[in-house]
Order: C-alpha cells, then sequence, then structure tokens
C-alpha cells in the first residue's frame, strides 16, 4: 500500500522536522505503543498498537528541514520520504509511504487492503492530530 499526504501546518520547520530526525522520534509523533529500540547502524525498532510486529526502520537520506527519507526491514518492506516546505506562516509537509508485508508477497496488496492500510492511515492522522494541536496551542 501506498499513503500519500500532504498536510500544512502554522508551526516552524524546525519543529515538524524535529519528529522525523530519526525513527527513534516517530513515537513521539504517533504515539506507537513502546519505546523505540535502538538496533544499531541507525536501525530502531519501534512498535506499533495492535500489530504483533514491530516496524523496524532506517533513514536513508536527510538533509535538515527540507526532507527525510527511510526504509523498512524484517516483517516489513517499504520505503517513506517527507519533504518540508517553508511557508510564509509555517510549514508544508509532503511525501509518502510505501509499505507492505514481506512474507505475503503477491497476496499482501489485498491482505493491506482488507486489513492494514486504514490503520495505518490512522496512524499518520494521529500524527497529523498532534501538530494541529501544537499549532492550536501556539495560537
Amino acid at each position: 500500500m501506498i499513503i500519500r499526504f500532504s498536510e500544512r501546518f502554522k508551526l516552524p520547520v524546525s519543529e515538524v522536522y524535529s519528529y522525523f530526525q530519526s525513527p527513534a522520534d516517530w513515537t513521539r509523533l504517533y504515539g506507537l505503543a513502546g519505546e523505540s529500540r535502538d538496533l544499531g547502524g541507525g536501525w530502531f525498532e519501534i512498535a506499533i498498537k495492535h500489530f504483533p510486529f514491530p516496524l523496524v526502520a532506517r533513514n536513508t537520506a536527510q538533509e535538515s528541514n527540507v526532507m527525510v527519507r527511510w526504509v523498512f526491514r524484517g516483517f516489513w518492506r517499504g520505503k517513506g520520504e517527507v519533504r518540508f516546505h517553508e511557508t510564509a506562516d509555517g510549514v508544508m509537509v509532503e511525501g509518502y509511504e510505501q509499505i507492505s508485508v514481506r512474507c505475503l508477497f503477491f497476496l499482501s496488496p489485498i491482505f493491506e487492503r482488507l486489513f492494514l492500510e486504514r490503520s495505518f492511515r490512522a496512524i499518520w492522522g494521529i500524527g497529523w492530530h498532534r501538530l494541529h494541536k501544537r499549532e492550536a496551542a501556539r495560537a
């Protein structure tokens, strides 16, 4: 499955970027189930609520306050990217996440559509909601 997004926030780009500097920072944004665990070599294991298998992710490229790119390994496979565009009053966040279940091969798209897509979209929604709450608190 691929999830694409474009969100605007009235927050400094550096504040929004801080949630993507490392996969370990994702737990601050998304409220995932537990702490992240450093696996070494830039890889982090992140527990996900209601999923028996954690995300194992590593940033593969980043430019401070401009973009972050990552990959998954283990049970999950895929990649993602977030780009930050400064606006007159904050930041526009655009990007995508492509993620699938490694062991299901050609059945993965069906399984994703039936069981995973709604949950992964909800996880991103939680993050966007938290950032909108932060901007409301500043107003």
